[in-house]
């Protein structure tokens, strides 16, 4: 089974997500509670967006172009993470279906397999280059 490239940049996303959720919940809270402490959002000059440019833009583009990019990231972001998230729900259930056509003892077997894979493997000794010995010439016989 082939596991997607981006599931790392998937996970962290998501797991950043759900930490953006978590603090805006604790924050509406808190505003509700009519917190006496001042905003350090708003009294903070407004960051410039920040993100990644494509491969050799940098060396290109000026400032101007460099933050319009950023917005276009920044609009597509959340649009690129539903449909991430998306896809991980529909390999999640492909994959539950292609484990209910297997028997419990097969199942049993690969959990197994993917154990013993998951086990970090002993690394052999490094091999170290054999250096063949200079040639020996015999030496001569002296006659005399």
């Amino acid at each position: 089974m082939l596991r997607p490239i981006c599931s790392r940049v998937v996970l962290w996303s998501a797991a950043a997500c759900v930490a953006i959720i978590l603090s805006d919940a604790g924050r509406s809270a808190t505003a509700q509670q009519g917190d006496p402490r001042p905003k350090k959002a708003a009294a903070k000059k407004a960051k410039k967006p920040r993100g990644r440019l494509p491969s050799y833009y940098r060396q290109v583009v000026d400032e101007k172009q460099r933050e319009t990019i950023y917005k276009i990231q920044a609009e597509y972001a959340p649009k690129i993470a539903a449909l991430k998230a998306e896809l991980n729900a529909l390999i999640k259930q492909r994959n539950d279906e292609v484990a209910g056509v297997l028997t419990p003892e097969q199942l049993k077997k690969v959990e197994e397999l993917k154990a013993a894979k998951k086990k970090p493997r002993r690394k052999s000794p490094a091999k170290t280059p054999t250096t063949r010995p200079a040639a020996h010439k015999p030496a001569k016989a002296e006659t005399e």
